[in-house]
Formats: structure tokens, C-alpha cells, sequence
């Protein structure tokens, strides 16, 4: 038996209806031809009212001295060799200014030190969201040359004995190769890989260090069996760079193997 409407829900259960949605939804069935592909219309819909609200949420919550900046998501996958307008991204909240910095600058601390600090808290707190920042959005956020970031991160990580979590590191682009040949140097020192892990934290994962690891394994089972560095690079998918650091720690821990490669002993190492 249907249900009869009142004269208040007559009267009033349309303007429930009243929402962005279907302002949107109107729009792409009249306007972008989704008249039979309505069902298809929602779901954009759906995915576009959730970004905009994951913009929205986070500039809501800005206190003074912190900024919304957008992200490339540290989600497992690469995201590189795209532009950045066809790579996703996430917004992030980050302090760009505390009351730490600002007592530190009051008593009179070296600028360098707050700016390194700085960079280190950004890096820190993206990754915290989910997110990495480059060396450039730094640049672009702090106003320092990309070169004196890099200084500033290299410097901090020496002193606080980690990788931080920028994009070279957590989506291994740029010339970053530090992660993976730390990795085959902490495995020689006798390191297992879940050790590995903790001690490269909060970058890698126990996965992302076992991959490196067998990376490293193989290069090593290879230049036994008198592959040269070339051919190495082609069989395991990486760099000729990353080959050439791998032989390097191997002639140091090994040097017997790369004596009996006669491919590499041609090589400068």
C-alpha cells in the first residue's frame, strides 16, 4: 500500500533536493550529454563533491601561521614521469611558522638552523598526511634556492642519522639513489630487513626494503655469472647508475666477485 503524502511533505520535501548534486547533475545531463548516462554522471559527481571537500575541510582548520598546500600522495604508487596537472594530489595542512621559530628567532639562533628545522617539520608533516613534498615545493614555500634545500635536507639527515621523507625518497624520483644503496650497505653490515625498515623510518616499508634488497641480491648473483653492468641495468629494470653504486659497495664487501668480472674490472670503480 503506497504511502500518501502529507501536505508538508508535498510542500516541503523538495527543497531536500535543493543541493550542489543536483545542480551538477542537472548541468551534465542538460549541458554535457549524460541524459542516458546518468548513473555514470553520479559517480563523477560523487568524486568531485569529495574533492571539493577535501579542499574545503583543511582551509577551515588553518591556524595563523600554518598554510594549505597541495601534495602528491604517498599511496604506494610512483606517480612519476607525469606532468603534475595529470598527477593526483592531496592537500596538507603544514606550520610554516610556530611559536618554536619565532622564540628561536627572538633569541637571537642562527637563521640557518630555524630555516633547516623548518624544512625538516614540512617534509615531516606531509609525510604525516599522507603525502611528499620536492625540493622544489619547498623552494616555492620558503622562498630558498632548490640547492640550499637540498644542503638543508642532506645536513639533517647526517645529523639525525635518517632519510626525510621527500619525493626523491618516497617516490624515487630525481637523482635520489641514497634509499636504495642504504639499504645494500645496512644489508652487508649484517642488518635484517625488517631491522632495515625501523631503522629508515618513517620512509620505507618492510615491502619497499625487501624489493631493494633482492634488487641488490640480484645485482650480485648477476656480476657472478660475468654480466656486465649494461646488461645487469636491462635484466633488473634499473638505473646504469644504481648498477654502478651497487658495484661499488659489492667491491668493497666482495671484492673477489668483482675480480672475477672482467666486464667490471674494465670499469672504473
Amino acid at each position: 500500500m503506497s504511502h500518501k503524502r502529507t501536505h508538508r511533505e508535498r510542500n516541503f520535501s523538495p527543497l531536500q533536493d535543493k543541493t550542489l548534486s543536483n545542480v551538477l547533475r542537472h548541468l551534465f545531463v542538460t549541458e554535457f550529454g549524460y541524459d542516458n548516462k546518468v548513473i555514470f554522471a553520479e559517480a563523477m559527481i560523487e568524486r568531485i563533491l569529495k574533492t571539493i571537500d577535501a579542499f574545503v575541510k583543511p582551509a577551515s582548520l588553518l591556524k595563523p601561521g600554518q598554510m594549505l598546500w597541495m601534495a602528491v600522495p604517498n599511496d604506494g604508487k610512483k606517480h612519476t614521469f607525469k606532468p603534475m596537472k595529470e598527477t593526483p594530489q592531496v592537500p596538507v595542512i603544514l606550520d610554516l611558522v610556530t611559536d618554536e621559530d619565532l622564540q628561536a628567532l627572538a633569541d637571537g639562533e642562527d637563521f640557518t638552523a630555524v630555516r633547516r628545522r623548518r624544512h625538516t617539520r614540512l617534509l615531516d608533516q606531509t609525510y604525516d598526511q599522507v603525502g611528499a613534498l620536492a625540493h622544489t615545493d619547498l623552494s616555492a614555500i620558503t622562498l630558498t634556492a632548490e640547492s640550499q634545500v637540498a644542503d638543508d635536507i642532506a645536513h639533517t639527515q647526517e645529523i639525525e642519522d635518517r632519510l626525510l621523507p621527500h619525493r626523491g625518497t618516497v617516490h624515487d624520483v630525481g637523482p635520489t639513489l641514497s634509499h636504495k644503496t642504504e639499504v645494500a650497505r645496512l644489508l652487508e653490515q649484517g642488518y635484517l630487513e625488517p631491522d632495515i625498515g625501523r631503522k629508515l623510518s618513517p620512509v620505507h616499508n618492510l615491502r619497499s626494503v625487501e624489493r631493494y634488497a633482492q634488487s641488490y641480491k640480484n645485482t650480485i648473483k648477476l656480476l657472478e655469472r660475468d654480466f656486465e653492468p649494461g646488461e645487469i641495468s636491462g635484466i633488473l629494470s634499473i638505473s646504469q647508475r644504481l648498477v654502478e653504486e651497487y658495484i661499488a659497495i659489492v667491491n668493497q664487501h666482495h671484492p673477489e666477485i668483482i675480480a672475477d668480472n672482467p666486464h667490471v674490472q674494465e670499469a672504473d670503480l
